[in-house]
């Protein structure tokens, strides 16, 4: 599900933000009973998610709210803790109103995760360009060893192979929020490109002269090869940060003598 990762809440100066995280038994009126009582107790909802993906007997509720100060909270959650579909309660205030709809700590496909801003994750591109020989590279291979590990990843939850590894991978990109994949790759010859619409690099990056998704470049690559049992190489061949609407990366098979390592020497591309 994508969502804002979190906001503060401006409505009410006076009023504290109050989060609570309610695990209850999934049934088909689980959440309309807890919002229901939410409502009787003229509970504002600014912010709230659903989530019954890790067990499907249970569900987690996550809610911000605000509430009066000074208000007995401890008298609500009681009440919550009584109903029949709730497991268990937890809750806390915001002093500095912020909505924060992940918990700590962050996993994400199996790993702990953090969130940074995309213009953060330019910024290290940026310095590694200037004070790295060799940078592109580095950075393609970076990119290919995300791409396999993702594989990896998601061989033990799904079965991965060549006729879905491509809509995989669209569906990873969005739900990332790193950007909308057009695909249009042969599953036999390994020949064809990739659109990047809204890539996160190339807009935070800017306005240059030559294409800036070498690690986007890396993460197609490892990704496909690891998928096919073959190296494929990947190279941008126009990038938004040209001036283009789109990013395209060229995707064709890697000469069979060619090793991943030979990127660092400019071997591919």
């Amino acid at each position: 599900m994508v969502r804002d990762l979190y906001m503060f809440s401006r409505v009410d100066n006076k009023a504290e933000v109050v989060w609570f995280k309610i695990e209850y038994e999934n049934t088909l009126h689980s959440e309309a009973e807890i919002t229901s009582f939410l409502a009787d107790k003229e509970l504002d909802i600014r912010f709230a998610y659903l989530d019954c993906s890790e067990d499907p007997h249970r569900g987690k509720y996550v809610i911000f709210t605000e509430v009066d100060r000074g208000r007995d909270l401890e008298a609500i959650v009681d009440e919550l803790k009584k109903m029949n579909v709730v497991l268990s309660v937890d809750y806390g205030i915001s002093k500095n109103r912020v909505m924060q709809s992940v918990e700590f700590p962050l996993n994400l496909l199996g790993e702990r995760a953090i969130i940074v801003r995309s213009q953060t994750f330019v910024n290290i591109l940026e310095i590694i360009h200037e004070h790295t020989p060799q940078a592109e590279g580095l950075l393609m291979l970076t990119g290919i060893k995300s791409g396999s590990e993702m594989v990896k990843y998601l061989q033990d939850i799904v079965d991965v192979n060549k006729n879905n590894c491509l809509d995989l991978l669209r569906e990873l990109f969005m739900a990332a929020g790193w950007g909308i994949l057009e695909c249009d790759v042969d599953h036999e010859t390994l020949v064809g490109s990739i659109k990047v619409k809204d890539s996160f690099i190339a807009q935070a990056y800017g306005e240059n002269e030559m294409p800036v998704c070498g690690y986007i470049s890396g993460f197609f690559a490892g990704f496909i090869s690891a998928v096919a049992g073959r190296n494929v190489q990947v190279h941008e061949s126009y990038c938004k940060s040209m001036g283009s609407e789109v990013c395209e990366h060229l995707v064709s098979p890697a000469p069979e003598d060619m090793r991943i390592e030979h990127v660092m020497r400019g071997e591919i591309s």
